[in-house]
């Protein structure tokens, strides 16, 4: 019985042991390497729009009815009532930061959301000095 017994192990066991056939996987084709640097969200962009500014609040509250012009020329120069200068535009957590050099209220930068830009409105945006973060203006544009 024993004979047996160990007859219908060592069955089991030679019938149990298999080796599996191991095929090796295809490689992936190689993927590109991204290399743009741009760091600001290019769907939202101020490039070749107008802008006038309606009225600005200044920080001793001062109302100020204004028709200044503003045309964003490309991704970084702007033109105010015809003088060209420089601006930056990206993103900021849950805004844009938009800074403005050389305005009639010196550097300054304020945020803005991307819903002023596609509706064409910002009211009541406050920018401040960009060197010394101290309140200066309010403004209120439109964009035609």
């Amino acid at each position: 019985m024993r004979n047996i017994f160990y007859l219908l192990v060592s069955i089991m066991l030679l019938s149990s042991c298999y080796k599996e056939d191991i095929t090796p996987q295809i490689p992936l084709d190689p993927q590109p390497i991204i290399t743009d640097t741009t760091f600001f969200d290019t769907t939202i962009t101020l490039k070749n729009t107008t802008w006038v500014i309606t009225k600005v609040l200044n920080t001793n509250f001062s109302e100020e009815l204004r028709s200044d012009t503003i045309v964003f020329l490309t991704y970084n120069t702007y033109s105010f009532n015809g003088f060209q200068s420089t601006y930056n535009f990206y993103p900021n957590n849950l805004n844009y930061t938009l800074t403005l050099n050389n305005t009639p209220w010196g550097h300054i930068s304020g945020g803005i959301y991307d819903y002023n830009i596609t509706q064409g409105e910002i009211i009541n945006c406050q920018f401040n000095n960009y060197f010394t973060g101290q309140n200066v203006i309010k403004v209120w544009m439109i964009k035609i």
